[in-house]
């Protein structure tokens, strides 16, 4: 009986979502019931303390622990899900005021899965009513990257240490991640020509960091390279960002200032051996701050959100840019669609069409990116027509009524 109802609760957690699952949930991401909180995490979690700038630490611990312990990576790769803040266990009180989110990508180490977290968060932003976002990003790279830039470093401060306070020495030498997020004004003259991290970048670490920075442009948001912002220095890597609402002049001219944060996020590619795993897992999360007024009061159940009929496959660098943002244009006229966005090979793509027993599968080649098209095959009779992008969800409603 205990069993039965074990079981009917995680169905129950598992199916009831509101309206930023709802948008995850059209990207890909699986809302989960998050795993919970024992004390073992918190005894593991504690070694990441003093470096802990977003206080998520434990929650790392604990998702990591989750992929392992549960053999997720038997599972098809990437892992992408979805869940509520905060886990349950945790001790620390929840602000009553904002609701917190989680979204994470376990198992890939492409640039896309930083493009398929940022393009829906801001989707989830968007739909909340904040227009005007910017991105702060930074990379610190790989392990060979990091020994590089802790090195250049080292020799700044052996040539600098003399302009800086006996206090400041100190700082410096227990945390200089978090020396540098509020550098005082005394300090100005150090952290002149002061080594950064993007200088330091392996070759494998500028190509992701390059990959990434060319998904927020072909997204046309605004970013800016932001030196000092670090994460986790004990197990973090290559990316991290923090979106911020965008300030305003009383003029109306848009400034890049610190706003509002609304989300931030980053990778953690290291952690898993850190706790004694055998090998890296990949990963990336982020995280929404959300103000409670902001969350439509709807609730959805999961099951009650039609299945998708169209698969969306790509090919190709520039293909697979655009196909986020086709995805989006779906979501907003209410058209859900499978898709594998970190995937490269077509082939696999279109027998995961097959498998999700989708009507039809719609390819984004490189020659439909540049013509801002799309093939839209029929998977049972294999007939297949390219249509403009424009013009894709009034086509694919007309698919759907004539389905029916």
């Amino acid at each position: 009986m205990a069993k039965k109802e074990k079981g009917k609760e995680k169905t129950y957690f598992e199916n009831i979502s509101d309206k930023v699952g709802e948008i995850a949930i059209h990207y890909g991401f699986t809302v989960i019931k998050p795993p919970h909180i024992f004390s073992s995490h918190f005894l593991k979690a504690k070694q990441f303390k003093d470096f802990d700038h977003y206080s998520d630490a434990l929650e790392k611990v604990v998702l990591t622990e989750w992929y392992m312990n549960e053999r997720l990576d038997l599972e098809t790769q990437p892992i992408a899900i979805h869940y509520k803040k905060p886990l349950p266990g945790n001790l620390v009180k929840k602000k009553s005021n904002v609701e917190m989110y989680g979204f994470e990508i376990m198992g890939s180490s492409r640039a896309t899965s930083e493009a398929l977290l940022i393009k829906c968060v801001l989707a989830v932003l968007e739909e909340l009513g904040h227009k005007d976002v910017y991105i702060d990003i930074n990379s610190i790279g790989d392990k060979e990257s990091i020994v590089r830039f802790e090195k250049e470093l080292a020799s700044h401060y052996r040539k600098n240490a003399h302009v800086l306070t006996a206090k400041m020495r100190q700082e410096f030498k227990r945390n200089h991640y978090t020396f540098f997020r509020n550098v005082a004004e005394e300090a100005r003259e150090f952290t002149q020509n002061i080594p950064e991290p993007i200088g330091s970048l392996s070759d494998i670490a500028r190509i992701h960091f390059k990959e990434v920075l060319e998904c927020l442009e072909s997204f046309g948001i605004i970013y800016k390279i932001k030196p000092n912002l670090f994460s986790n220095k004990l197990y973090a890597s290559y990316t991290a960002f923090e979106i911020r609402e965008t300030q305003k002049k009383s003029a109306g001219v848009e400034i890049i200032e610190e706003g509002e944060l609304l989300a931030f996020g980053y990778r953690y590619n290291h952690l898993a051996k850190k706790l004694g795993g055998k090998r890296e897992i990949p990963s990336i999360g982020v995280t929404v701050i959300v103000k409670k007024n902001k969350i439509p009061k709807k609730k959805i159940l999961i099951k009650n959100i039609k299945k998708p009929k169209f698969y969306l496959a790509q090919l190709g660098g520039t293909a697979k840019l655009k196909a986020l943002n086709v995805v989006e244009l779906l979501r907003k006229n209410k058209i859900p669609v499978y898709h594998s966005i970190t995937k490269d090979k077509i082939a696999g793509q279109l027998n995961g069409a097959e498998y999700m027993k989708a009507s039809h599968v719609l390819i984004m080649g490189q020659k439909e990116a540049v013509e801002n098209s799309m093939v839209v095959r029929d998977l049972k009779t294999r007939e297949q027509e390219t249509v403009a992008l424009h013009d894709l969800p009034e086509f694919l409603k007309k698919i759907k009524k004539n389905k029916k």
